[in-house]
């Protein structure tokens, strides 16, 4: 994610959460621990959250969501990975 999308996600918020204001500052503190995320999943993630909770996400929130779909993601990898293991030490 760069900053520009960041910074949408940050306007989605707080068009939703009055409450919840962007700084400049809170944009570059954050950056640095969202540059990893993916845009598409965090916002899918804040629509979901916008619908369930009169109150605005947390990043800690958002990057567990973000998180857990990588490891999903590399799930299937490691499956395939085992599949070879165990077929190799039966062929041999």
């Amino acid at each position: 994610m760069n900053k520009t999308e960041l910074l949408k996600l940050f306007v989605l918020i707080e068009r939703i959460y009055p409450p919840f204001r962007i700084k400049n500052e809170i944009v570059h503190y954050y950056f640095n621990y969202c540059r990893d995320f993916d845009y598409e999943m965090a916002l899918t993630y804040i629509k979901g959250h916008i619908r369930r909770s009169p109150y605005p996400p947390s990043i800690s929130h958002i990057a567990s969501v973000c998180s857990l779909h990588s490891l999903t993601a590399e799930l299937p990898d490691s499956r395939i990975w085992e599949k070879e293991y165990v077929l190799a030490n039966h062929v041999s």
